[in-house]
Formats: structure tokens, C-alpha cells, sequence
């Protein structure tokens, strides 16, 4: 599973794992509609990973699990622990919702690459658990 972040306010990301097959982002509001997406990007570019932005707030900040639920921005969002979102993107992965995900901060005191990289920590240990 590869996991991007978003870098600032803007659209630039960068990749926290390593990955060599070209990417397409994608945005949606629900699974359904993510793994429609993915299903059709596949299908008119081929060999492509589908990569899903979701909008993440991680307690224990309150502040911005509260503002997470008036973001309006078409991504999937996710409000929770960072053992949640592990378990959400592992999910993505095993249900072929997407190949990757892209972290997008619900509020800019998130710092996305130290969650990125707890979340790639959980990740390391579900599959070790699962071996």
C-alpha cells in the first residue's frame, strides 16, 4: 500500500513508501465511489495506481475532529486514532479500493509525515500480526 502526504495548502505530495508504477490521484466521498473511480481510471490508463486522498483528523485533537465534520472537500474523510486510519487504509487495500492513499490535513497543525510515518509503522506490524 503506498502512502503520500500533501505537502502545505497546496496540491504538491510526496510519497512516504516506495513506489514505481505511475499514480493518479483520486477523490471521493464514499468507498463506492473510490473504488468506481478506481475501476474506471484503470480502465482508460491501464497499468496506473489509483491513489485515494482522504482527509484525516487524528485524536487527541479535538479541535480538529470537530472542524472535520463541516469539510466539504469531495475526499473521503476520517476522524479517529492513528490504530483507525491504519485500519481503514489496510481496509482500502484488501477490498482493491485503491492502491495507495494520499493524507490530507483537516486542520494545518497536523504534522502529515510523522503520522504518515505511524501509520506505515501500524501498517509493518498488521501484516507481520497476519503472517
Amino acid at each position: 500500500m503506498r502512502l503520500f502526504v500533501v505537502d502545505g495548502a497546496g496540491d504538491d505530495w510526496s510519497e512516504l513508501t516506495d513506489g514505481g508504477e505511475p499514480t493518479i490521484r483520486l477523490a471521493a466521498s464514499d468507498l463506492q465511489r473510490a473504488q468506481r473511480g478506481r475501476a474506471r481510471i484503470q480502465a482508460d490508463h491501464g497499468d496506473v495506481e489509483v491513489i485515494l486522498d482522504v482527509t484525516v483528523a487524528v485524536a487527541p485533537d479535538f479541535r480538529s475532529v470537530r472542524e472535520l465534520a463541516v469539510v466539504d472537500d469531495g475526499t473521503l474523510r476520517y476522524a479517529g486514532t492513528v490504530d483507525g486510519l491504519a485500519g481503514l487504509i489496510a481496509d482500502i487495500g484488501v477490498a482493491g479500493v485503491a492502491d495507495g492513499v494520499t493524507l490530507i490535513a483537516a486542520s494545518p497543525r497536523v504534522d502529515l509525515r510523522e503520522l504518515g510515518r505511524d501509520v506505515l509503522q501500524r501498517l509493518a506490524l498488521r501484516e507481520r500480526k497476519s503472517a
